[in-house]
């Protein structure tokens, strides 16, 4: 009995390698392509089998590698805690716990594992769990629902739906999906917009990508084995455009939050091609730095491996593609001190929002949508503002403006309505709020310009923009500002952190009204260290040279002077931009002058990094000690 046990599992084995196999996936992969009408797929759902044909066809893993399925029983008791799934001592996948969908269990799925043995598995909370593991990944029915809702079809190892014209389009709509809760029973979406009408698309072709690998989406930066998508995506997109006789002068992509850093990465190849943008990560391993990703896209070696999207960005704006850009100032984590500051790059348009992260794309949809009906529609819709009256409301370097527009423009539907100025060649767009008269606009306390980096002496115009592709400008009456403000030094510049020893360098962190700036040096590296070493000085020209004579041994990876301008206020940011971009776990903080400085103590405090050390110059045994 046991030997016809073994023989049975081996053949079930190979059969199993071999439906996974190239072979078996591709003719998987043929069978659903189909039509639904056609004999085989009716043999395969007749037999009840399209759910395992999916599962093959999902996607391909390496050989020793699989797909997890984690279920946590009583949630309830660890609800808002952190937990790890552990395969021996190795963190495989963690995340922070979150209620998921009513009346379902709470699961985790498509997990990469490489052991298909439950056994070795093991989670680091006291909590019942069930772990399964195969070769295919793991899907729900409504995943598989909301599929054939939209349309959503694999095409090899890329999925995307398509609508619209697609039989002669003129143009081409691109979008890209954010992220849903984690655990959410539609884990992979797709940015349909259901807003734009068939219409709307009467000349255009919309392709709308599916970020579907990993447990919720890889940025469609890699696939489930860890391979780079871009090639793949890039056939994909290449193929369409040839199918539709359409060059990238004629393409608009679009997408928020993860769906931006996702269009940045694929507007590589088409530099004609215009990018409409709302709140993308500018460096993902930064902003996978919080508890939903620590310790799933964070610890994703491959993901720190390709460009980040903000270098791919700086390089557009050095080609001056056209660019419309969404953001809040409450955003340090997504905007990493590039958009808040950039300034003088043509062809591209900032548009601030006040609010969270997640406020910005249902803020300002109705200028969002207007911009892509533009486009639709080959050219915007344009009408004249009267604006009559502007009055301004000063507070030391922060100005608030209140202005009042004609009548019939003020009954423009729907609209978003900006203040507009010029940052050199940049065209800055501040979200303005509609007073209880209509025909009053004004930036609320959350919406006030700065004096530090906003264009507050360029203010020219008064902007609508509508969710049905009219743009309405009117000039905005001169105002005199009373005073000048408190001073700052120079212009902000949007530099990029660097980690090459050389000359001082400077870099700004703002997240809301927040604004702290740094002077700092790399006085030395060790590729074979693992602890960040921040020396904070009071003066950076004159205490460095002293810093610099002592050899780098031992632990230090890096051994960095700064000197704060503004404070002790969001250095600890700092510090851990410094430390995600040295790709370290351990940072230890050397503080001078401390006894002088109350502030400094409780500068880190609140920082959350799993390795700190913080201590005084004169406690410290310089890049030898090793951090608690």
């Amino acid at each position: 009995m046991n030997i016809a046990r073994h023989i049975k599992r081996r053949v079930t084995g190979l059969g199993k390698n071999l439906a996974y196999s190239s072979l078996g996936t591709e003719a998987a992969r043929r069978v659903l392509s189909s039509p639904s009408n056609s004999a085989a797929r009716q043999f395969v759902k007749k037999k009840g089998l399209e759910g395992s044909l999916r599962r093959v066809a999902s996607g391909t893993l390496p050989p020793g590698t699989y797909f997890a399925k984690l279920t946590i029983a009583r949630w309830r008791e660890h609800n808002g805690s952190n937990f790890r799934l552990l395969q021996g001592s190795k963190v495989v996948y963690g995340n922070r716990i979150e209620p998921p969908a009513r009346g379902f269990p709470l699961e985790y799925r498509n997990i990469v594992v490489t052991s298909d043995d439950p056994t070795k598995f093991t989670i680091d909370i006291d909590v019942p769990y069930e772990l399964k593991i195969g070769r295919g990944a793991f899907t729900t029915t409504q995943q598989l629902k909301y599929d054939k809702q939209y349309g959503v079809e694999q095409h090899g190892d890329v999925f995307y739906s398509i609508r619209g014209n697609t039989k002669n389009p003129k143009r081409m709509l691109i979008t890209f999906p954010g992220f849903g809760p984690s655990t959410t029973r539609i884990s992979y979406a797709v940015s349909y917009l259901k807003a734009l009408t068939d219409q709307d698309l009467k000349d255009t072709v919309m392709v709308c990508f599916q970020d579907r690998y990993l447990s919720a989406g890889s940025y469609m930066m890699v696939d489930a084995a860890g391979r780079p998508l871009y090639g793949r995506v890039c056939a994909a997109i290449n193929q369409l455009l040839s199918r539709y006789k359409i060059g990238a002068a004629d393409v608009l992509m679009f997408g928020a939050s993860k769906g931006a850093s996702i269009a940045i990465h694929y507007a590589q190849e088409y530099p004609d091609a215009r990018l409409l943008l709302a709140v993308p990560q500018m460096n993902l391993p930064y902003y996978f730095n919080k508890p939903f990703f620590r310790d799933n896209l964070f610890r994703n070696k491959a993901l720190r491996a390709i460009e980040q999207p903000e270098s791919a960005l700086r390089r557009y704006f050095a080609e001056g593609r056209t660019i419309d850009y969404f953001y809040t100032n409450s955003d340090e984590l997504s905007n990493h001190s590039l958009i808040e500051f950039v300034r003088d790059v043509p062809n591209l348009t900032k548009y601030r929002v006040n609010g969270a992260h997640s406020d910005v794309a249902k803020t300002a949809l109705p200028a969002m949508l207007g911009i892509i009906r533009a486009f639709l529609q080959g050219g915007s819709q344009n009408q004249n503002i009267t604006c009559e009256q502007a009055r301004v409301f000063e507070e030391g370097n922060a100005i608030q403006l209140q202005v009042r527009v004609d009548p019939e423009s003020a009954e423009m539907s729907g609209a978003n309505w900006f203040l507009e100025g010029q940052l050199g060649r940049t065209r800055f767009l501040q979200l303005m709020s509609n007073h209880a008269y209509g025909f009053v606009k004004y930036t609320s306390e959350a919406q006030r310009l700065s004096r530090a980096y906003d264009p507050v002496g360029q203010l020219a115009h008064v902007v609508a923009i509508g969710p049905r592709g009219t743009i309405a400008s009117g000039e905005l009456p001169q105002v005199a500002l009373a005073h000048e403000g408190d001073r700052i030094e120079g212009v902000i510049e949007a530099a990029q952190l660097s980690l090459a020893s050389g000359a001082t360098a400077e870099h700004a962190v703002l997240d809301g009204t927040r604004l702290g700036r740094f002077r700092y040096k790399v006085l030395a590296s060790n590729p074979d260290g693992h602890t960040l070493e921040v020396h904070f000085v009071s003066d950076i020209e004159a205490e460095v040279p002293a810093l610099a004579e002592v050899p780098v041994t031992g632990h230090a990876s890096h051994v960095i002077a700064v000197q704060l301008r503004d404070g002790w206020d969001l250095a600890d940011v700092f510090v851990v931009r410094l430390l995600v971009a040295a790709g370290v776990e351990h940072v230890q903080a050397v503080i001078y002058d401390l006894r002088d400085d109350p502030e400094a103590e409780g500068a880190f405090a609140a920082l959350e990094w799993p390795h700190v050390t913080v201590v005084r110059a004169e406690d410290a045994e310089l890049r030898t000690e090793q951090p608690a």
